[in-house]
């Protein structure tokens, strides 16, 4: 007993420590979204995604350097890699533009759907079989997002749009990540996908560049940065705790949303929106908890 208590006191602690890692660098994200929010009045998506990705390469690059540098970096996939910064690049200009249009605890909500999607899509891309339980959480899952949009008693937009093709199109990406997941690096991962922010939207933001002024420019270092520091701090959580546990700590984010938006936006969110938004969440951990269950043979 005294030999079998200790070990599991660890593993506890481990998972613990886990879960506040991840809940700080979700609270990074959400804040450097809030941040792009708020530059979204003045500079293009895509000036504003290329100034994140640059700056977000400062904390990426120590990352790599106490994994053992660039030499240390290998792609086993090259091709699948470059699909996923590609799309990961793409959904970013959607995602980005709904955080213009729409309050960001509004877009977070749709953005929560892409659980639904990856199992829609997991059917003709991998050619899996979609049960009863996981056919009945994406029909709810959608029936949260109609709750939040209201069709005919709401003002639809391109925002409620975009947010949604984000949506699919980061459902597409965690598809790729599927694949590649177990065999490449996650500083390889998370490197190709800053390159890929950097390198699809550059035309745009050479078009529509605007010089920034001096407090705008440490807006931008500052999303960046905590961007960059996120991915830094999610990757160590996966390093003590399992995914299965870590990935529910996104839904963390819509609270800080909620913050945000009063905070700094003025906005706040109906009752309306929060019940569609919990509809949503509850039916994409419950999505998770049968692909758990699937890929434990339950």
């Amino acid at each position: 007993m005294t030999a079998v208590l200790p070990a599991s006191s660890e593993q506890t602690e481990r998972v613990v420590a886990g879960i506040l890692i991840a809940l700080s660098g979700n609270i990074m994200f959400a804040t450097s979204d809030a941040i792009v929010k708020l530059l979204t009045a003045r500079y293009s998506v895509f000036q504003i995604i290329v100034s994140q990705a640059l700056f977000a390469m400062i904390p990426l690059t120590v990352m790599i350097l106490r994994n053992g540098g660039l030499r240390s970096l290998t792609i086993r996939h090259p091709r699948l890699v470059l699909l996923r910064a590609i799309l990961a690049g793409t959904a970013t200009i959607f995602g980005f533009y709904s955080f213009s249009q729409l309050p960001l605890a509004e877009s977070y909500s749709i953005a929560f759907c892409t659980p639904l999607f990856v199992t829609l899509l997991s059917i003709p891309i991998l050619g899996e079989r979609v049960g009863l339980h996981r056919w009945g959480a994406v029909l709810i899952g959608f029936v949260g997002i109609i709750i939040m949009v209201r069709p005919g008693f709401a003002t639809l937009h391109a925002g409620h749009a975009a947010a949604l093709i984000g949506a699919g199109l980061g459902a597409f990406t965690v598809l790729v990540m599927r694949r590649i997941a177990r065999e490449e690096m996650h500083s390889v991962m998370v490197l190709a996908v800053v390159a890929g922010l950097i390198v699809v939207n550059l035309p745009g933001a050479l078009l529509t560049f605007r010089p920034p002024t001096l407090p705008d420019m440490a807006l931008f270092a500052c999303t960046g940065l905590l961007m960059g520091s996120a991915q830094f701090f999610v990757a160590r959580s996966l390093s003590l705790a399992p995914a299965s546990v870590i990935a529910p700590m996104q839904y963390s984010m819509i609270l800080w949303a909620i913050l945000y938006g009063a905070l700094l936006f003025g906005t706040v969110v109906d009752p309306v929106t929060i019940l569609g938004a919990a509809i949503v969440i509850a039916s994409g951990l419950y999505t998770m908890h049968r692909e758990r269950r699937r890929a434990r043979g339950g």
